[in-house]
């Protein structure tokens, strides 16, 4: 009898558990596993919000600042699905910036093709005179989370700051599950400090982008027309902020249909951040043989040394010091 009602309280609280969580766990599900769920339902609906509700509160207890302005970030982005005018004025008011999502400007793909057409033509200053109260922002997936363990050691050795934000299972196609337009924009608002934002990501994002309740396949011209926009909206953020960009290109995985998919990434990442004279850091020599995937390079002293994880796509603790080096190479201090 006991083992009886034990399994009812496991099964009724899964279920209440899952009512609650329902759009946190479909995010999920789209994000880490990319199991598409469509629910449109105004109980569902208002179960989220209960669990919305409920983040606020614990957001509030933890007086955390970045958490506090993630979440009044989010919050605005989802009234603004029914009162467009009101986000930007309450977002404006909480700010104090004059900060509009280049998503939602209609000339933006206009702009960023006309940027496309002269990358060729534009020279960089690619040195960092890096100022003694002056600080590093961290942003990105797991490939981040690794090198951001040296970085943020190196970069202290220095004597600069940083801050690290890298978080797992992210990236720009599910705005969904965490949207790093919002957390950037987030971080500038806890921290005024921030003038250089280092940006590696893009592992998660081969994959279809939901946007008005529409699935648009990956590499399709609606998906590129939606992922330049999210990579431009980051970059505008910092540069409305004064802030400088750095932004890695991904080094060949060991997957070769993810490895193709993510040379279309790179090539995202390079043009837009060239066409705002931003610097882009090439990886690709450091971490493969002509081109290939290899998990060995060649160091100072021409030993072939393992750089990379077992899973072939992330770094292990000495690759990760070479995107570091590859980072530290550009700072005057």
């Amino acid at each position: 009898m006991r083992v009886l009602k034990f399994f009812f309280i496991l099964v009724s609280t899964f279920l209440i558990v899952s009512f609650v969580m329902n759009k946190s766990i479909i995010s999920y599900l789209e994000q880490r596993y990319h199991i598409y769920i469509s629910l449109d339902n105004d109980i569902l609906n208002e179960a989220n919000a209960f669990k919305n509700k409920l983040e606020q509160i614990k957001t509030v207890i933890s007086d955390d600042p970045f958490n506090k302005n993630y979440e009044i970030l989010v919050e605005l982005a989802r009234k603004k699905e029914s009162n467009a005018s009101l986000e930007t004025e309450q977002f404006l008011s909480i700010s104090g910036q004059n900060f509009q999502e280049n998503i939602q400007n209609n000339n933006a793909d206009e702009n960023l093709s006309e940027q496309n057409n002269s990358v060729a033509e534009i020279k960089i200053d690619t040195n960092l005179t890096v100022k003694d109260d002056e600080e590093f922002l961290i942003i990105g997936d797991s490939l981040m989370q690794g090198v951001a363990l040296s970085l943020v050691r190196d970069l202290k050795a220095l004597g600069i700051d940083s801050i690290n934000l890298s978080k797992q299972n992210t990236g720009l196609s599910y705005k969904s599950y965490f949207d790093w337009a919002k957390a950037t924009e987030a971080a500038f608002l806890s921290n005024n400090k921030i003038k250089y934002l280092v940006v590696l990501l893009g592992a998660n994002d081969p994959w279809a982008i939901k946007q008005n309740n529409k699935y648009h396949a990956f590499n399709s011209d609606e998906w590129l027309k939606i992922y330049k926009n999210r990579v431009n909206e980051i970059i505008q953020i910092a540069k409305q902020n004064k802030t400088k960009v750095i932004w890695y290109e991904i080094p060949p995985v060991k997957d070769k249909n993810l490895n193709s998919k993510i040379q279309v990434l790179n090539k995202i990442y390079e043009e837009i951040s060239t066409a705002n004279k931003e610097i882009f850091i090439p990886t690709k020599d450091s971490f493969s043989e002509n081109g290939e995937y290899s998990s060995y390079v060649k160091d100072e002293n021409n030993k072939s040394v393992k750089v990379r994880a077992d899973d072939g796509t992330h770094f292990n603790v000495r690759g990760a010091r070479i995107m570091s080096n590859l980072l530290l190479k550009h700072i005057n201090k």
